[in-house]
């Protein structure tokens, strides 16, 4: 499905040679259309291009089933797709993101898309209300506590791996890493900085898409067990990448030798790692997740007293409001009903 979405996209780079030529009079070349298409693609992050490849491919396979042509789509037959996604249980979140992908890909090759018309928006109106009455609202990552994620980190294996899942953990709840942050991370992102800290910088993100990077400050933490900083120093000597440039966080062989792979550490392999954590640890896994950690960062943030503008600093949230749904404590900060003189 790689192929088909790279398809549509070397199609629009032919579009735009098609509409520059005739009005123009110039000429462009094979090679000026591959850089387009190659541009084009790059507009895109690789997880959000493999995300609609597997929205369009979910439609088309649903489609060819019903007799209907997958591109162009009838309004009709995708508002009745999303119809089926939401009586087979589909959260309106996930019919959306489906609808989103089935879009793109006609914009993509020059077509009307199904998600602009005015009867399909209108079903998934319907879609979400239906989903409020009935309560079926998205699931949220669950928030630990501080005392938890120490759990996380104190019974770990013996050994590089857990050095590894130890500095994954804590660095990812200490500044609010989504998956991808902390995989993106390469060892020259880590500079020595004052009080003992880190400098860390985050070079691209889901919010920063253009790379224009952050750097964000690792304090040291007040046990040894769980110091962010200390974990990290730990996992790249034994790692022996201290004088690298490649990736921070790799994958590591099993068994006695534990070999040191080259390449960056999956997402999923955040996943892995805390739920592997967790049950070593008797915490439970239902609702955890990797965002589990950018979660529990703004909770304890804000029960011990971190001012919203530095949790959203260092959580990278462009909205307060967004930030604030991460917490149900955070309406208690200080709330405006206490201040009415009742």
């Amino acid at each position: 499905m790689e192929s088909e979405v790279r398809a549509v996209e070397t199609s629009s780079a032919a579009r735009v040679a098609a509409d520059a030529n005739p009005a123009e009079g110039g000429l462009v070349l094979p090679g000026d259309l591959e850089s387009v298409g190659r541009y084009l693609t790059a507009a895109k992050a690789e997880s959000t291009r493999k995300a609609y490849a597997a929205d369009f491919r979910a439609w088309s396979t649903w489609a060819q089933l019903r007799g209907f042509c997958p591109l162009p789509a009838a309004d009709t037959a995708v508002a009745a797709y999303l119809a089926t996604l939401s009586d087979a249980g589909a959260s309106p979140r996930t019919i959306a993101r489906r609808l989103s992908g089935i879009g793109h890909a006609h914009r993509q090759a020059g077509l009307p898309s199904p998600s602009e018309h005015p009867g399909t928006r209108e079903v998934l109106r319907g879609i979400r209300r239906a989903a409020a009455r009935d309560n079926r609202r998205p699931r949220k990552a669950r928030a630990l506590d501080t005392p938890t994620i120490r759990a996380l980190v104190e019974d770990l294996p013996a050994g590089v791996a857990g050095l590894r899942d130890r500095a994954v953990i804590l660095t990812s709840f200490a500044l609010a890493l989504r998956a991808s942050d902390a995989c993106r991370l390469d060892v020259t992102d880590l500079a020595p900085a004052g009080h003992g800290g880190l400098d860390v910088t985050i070079g691209w993100s889901k919010t920063d898409q253009e790379g224009s990077g952050d750097v964000l400050a690792l304090a040291p933490g007040v046990r040894a067990q769980t110091c962010p900083v200390r974990a990290l120093q730990a996992w790249v000597d034994a790692a022996g990448i201290g004088g690298d440039s490649g990736p921070l966080f790799r994958s590591v062989g099993k068994g006695a030798r534990s070999r040191i792979g080259e390449t960056r550490m999956a997402r999923s392999s955040v996943r892995l790692i805390l739920r592997r954590a967790a049950q070593r640890a008797g915490v439970s896994l239902d609702g955890l997740s990797p965002h589990s950690l950018r979660r529990s960062f703004a909770t304890e943030g804000y029960k011990a007293g971190v001012s919203e503008r530095e949790l959203a600093r260092t959580g990278r949230w462009a909205s307060v409001t967004t930030m604030r749904g991460y917490d149900a404590s955070s309406r208690w900060a200080d709330p405006a009903s206490a201040r009415l003189g009742l």
